[in-house]
């Protein structure tokens, strides 16, 4: 078992994790998933010393979880629990989210920013508490009649400091 990586390592990496988690999650609209033995899809993308995976439960609503790895020890968590509308389109949907994710802003570095309209009259929007220590919010993309297409309700933060 792995010694946890300690509270000052997290002070002393708070930025670099940062950097980090958000080029994994910009990471998750490029790398095709893979399926595992026990029927998650699963994503990863590593930047040494750092590792980010991501992995759900295929389905709907469906539920997953994302890990942040330094050197292999584990340093930070999200769990999350989504849902797409069955009358969505899902390739809309996802690129409402991609387009989102792509334009951060301070406040989303968990998923996307507080507010994000797209060309194509979708909304999105995040409602997030706390910090990267810790923290929880949701997530919803509407069509331009406000129906709720997708939603998506998160929480975490960092891990292995005790």
């Amino acid at each position: 078992m792995q010694a946890p990586l300690g509270m000052d390592f997290i002070r002393e990496h708070i930025e670099e994790l940062k950097v980090f988690l958000r080029k994994g999650i910009n990471s998750e609209f490029a790398v095709h998933p893979v399926e595992t033995p026990d029927g998650k899809l699963l994503q990863t993308f590593e930047e040494s010393p750092w590792s980010y995976e991501n992995s759900w439960f295929i389905g709907e609503p469906s539920s997953g979880e994302t890990i942040i790895r330094y050197n292999g020890a584990p340093c930070w968590s999200m769990s999350y629990r989504s849902e797409m509308m069955p009358y969505a389109d899902r390739s809309e949907v996802y690129a409402c989210l991609r387009e989102a994710f792509e334009n951060p802003n301070e406040d989303g570095y968990f998923r996307g920013p507080s507010e994000f309209f797209t060309k194509k009259n979708f909304a999105y929007r995040n409602s997030q508490h706390g910090n990267l220590a810790k923290f929880y919010g949701h997530e919803y993309v509407k069509d331009i009649d406000g129906d709720v297409l997708f939603r998506l309700h998160y929480k975490g933060g960092v891990i292995g400091v005790y």
